[in-house]
């Protein structure tokens, strides 16, 4: 695989992750407050290693973890 494919499989598998997550949230609201601090605690070591694009994703979907426009009615 190619530097290209494998950052396009890595972001991919990020953002599904970050999918299930969201809807676990959303259907259990008690998972919340710890997602949200597994969340940042990864968002840490993401950009503490260089990976400031993870990072900034993450930050992204905490950020929408607050957004009442993200969420359904």
């Amino acid at each position: 695989m190619t530097a290209d494919s494998l950052a396009q499989v890595k972001m991919g598998t990020e953002a599904l992750a970050l999918c299930i997550a969201g809807v676990l949230c959303e259907r259990d609201s008690a998972l919340l407050p710890a997602f949200r601090e597994r969340a940042e605690l990864l968002h840490h070591v993401l950009d503490d290693r260089g990976d400031h694009d993870a990072a900034a994703m993450l930050a992204a979907f905490g950020r929408a973890l607050d957004d009442p426009a993200f969420k359904r009615s």
